[in-house]
This record gives structure tokens, sequence and C-alpha cells, in this order.
């Protein structure tokens, strides 16, 4: 049997103008597959913030099976596209959502998304999923469908959440972060090695760590203007979730920082809307439970059938 042949690979910058930024930007992208005029994309936001798009490379997967073309992208800020160190005190009017909804936006503009007679989806993964929801709720022209992936729609929730998730922890790691945090000392590595017991349990369990993780996560400390800056204070989408009219497909795993609770409000609120839950994944389910979850999401993306649970 012959070797499936590799999809084409395309990398490119989109011209990005805003504003506030006080300089030219560029995004960075890379599209796998083949861009027609009568193909569906999909659009990747990455979460973080701030940790590029590196960690849904397999995500080649889907257009190797379906067909789907990706477009990934490094959000403003982070990796190949414009960093902006010198924004880093900015604040909350400056580091809001508005910021990567407009680089979304241009974005389709760039691929001619937006044009008569063509459509796309979008996957918003953990802060991808918190940016990408007021984005659908906007009822962007093209936008055919919209998947929530381990995020949730106020920054409430998601603390509520992690707050839960970190009485599971064994006491004596409690016990470091709270005195770390107390003492002003998460920086320090004895805070940094009880966060990773958190991210073992939480975001993947996977040992080792998938490399395309880890290069996401040295980003952070690359620069970490984006993640340190975003503060999202009191931030809330919970009140737009009735506003998306395209169907959306719900995804987290059982030890998931993205805990049921943190899904619940998008599903007691959207008419169209199917909810899958990976049961041996947590935050990482694209590659702790890799098979089903393109078999999954490619099968929401390409049919729009009922999917097995």
């Amino acid at each position: 049997m012959s070797p499936v042949p590799s999809p084409p690979v395309v990398e490119g910058e989109a011209d990005f103008h805003y504003p506030a930024a006080g300089k030219p930007l560029k995004t960075w992208y890379k599209v796998t597959g083949e861009l027609t005029p009568t193909s569906t994309p999909l659009f990747i936001l990455h979460g973080g913030p701030g940790v590029g798009a590196e960690a849904y490379n397999i995500f080649s997967d889907l257009t190797v099976k379906y067909g789907i073309p990706i477009i990934q992208y490094d959000q403003v800020g982070c990796k190949r596209s414009t960093h902006l160190r010198e924004k880093a005190d900015a604040g909350e009017e400056f580091w809001n959502e508005d910021l990567f909804i407009t680089e979304l936006h241009n974005l389709v503009r760039h691929f001619g998304l937006d044009a008569d007679g063509r459509q796309y989806d979008v996957i918003g993964h953990s802060w991808g999923g918190m940016f990408g929801t007021p984005f659908a709720a906007q009822r962007p022209r093209g936008l055919r469908k919209y998947v929530v992936w381990s995020a949730a729609p106020s920054i409430q929730i998601w603390g509520d959440a992690q707050r839960e998730l970190r009485k599971r922890l064994p006491q004596d790691i409690q016990d470091v972060m709270e005195r770390c945090e107390r003492e002003g000392r998460t920086d320090s590595k004895e805070y940094k090695d009880a966060e990773w017991e958190f991210y073992k349990r939480f975001m993947c369990r996977l040992d080792p760590f998938p490399a395309d993780i880890m290069d996401g996560l040295a980003e952070l400390e690359r620069d970490p203007t984006v993640y340190t800056s975003m503060k999202l204070t009191n931030w809330t989408a919970v009140e737009k979730i009735s506003t998306i009219d395209v169907p959306v497909l719900l995804l987290n795993g059982k030890y998931d920082q993205a805990q049921d609770s943190c899904l619940l409000p998008f599903f007691e609120r959207l008419d169209k809307v199917k909810w899958v839950r990976f049961e041996d994944s947590a935050h990482m389910a694209h590659f702790e439970e890799r098979e089903r979850f393109m078999q999954v999401l490619g099968e929401f993306l390409t049919t729009g059938s009922s999917l097995s649970t």
C-alpha cells in the first residue's frame, strides 16, 4: 500500500493595521491543504494567550483524512507574528479581546473568505475559545460552524474551575502554591515545580509532554508579554452566547482545566449545539485521544451528522 502523500503547506504573513499598536503589525500563518474557491478551511485559534500555533500541527490529520484545509496562525504578540514588548504596561485598554477579534477578521479578509459564496469554520482552544466566542457572536460573514474546545465564557467561571481542580492536588503541593502566591514568589522554581504538578494532571496527561506543547510553553518564557498583560478582569461573554447562530460543537476532557462547568453555559444557551467529552483526556485531547478527537471534529465539519459520544 502506497503511503498517503503529505498535503501542501504554505506559510506567509498578513499585514495587520491596528492603530492602538502604534506600528505596523504582521500576522504569521500556515495553510495546510489546498485553498480553492469552493473549500471551507478551518481557522485554529490557539490558546495561551501567547503560546503560538505549534501545538496544532497535528491537525493536518483533518486535511489528510477529510480534505479540510487548516489555517494556523500566531496571534500578534508571539512567535513569528509582530511582538509588542513595548506594550507590556498598556493595560486592559490595549490588551483585550478586541485586538484578537480584529486580527481574526483581518485574516479572514486576507484570504478573501468574507466574499460572496465563501465559507470557513473556526475552532477556539482555551484562550482561543474565549475571544472566538464574541467573534462568532458578531455573526461574521462566511462563518459556517464554530467549535468551542476546552474554553470558558467568563474569567470567573474559568477561575472557579481552576480553584476546584487545585483542591485535588496533594496537600503539600497546594501549600507550596498558596505560600508562594502569598509571598509574591510565583516566578520561583519552587512554585513552577508545583505548577507543573497541576499541568501534568489537568493540562496534558501524556508523559512526556509532546514536543509541540513544550515549544508553546517555552514561548511564554521567551516573551511573556501577552500572557502576563492579558488580565481580563471581570471579562465575560456569557450574554453573547445566545447570539451565535451557526452550529456549535463543544469539546472538553474529563480531567480538563475546562471542567464541565465551563462548557455548561454554552450548552444551556445554544439551540444548534453538540457536546462531546473525552474520557481519557485533560486539556490537550488532540494529543491524548488523537484518533477519536480528529474523527469527532472531522465528522462535525464535513457532515454535520450526529456524533458518537
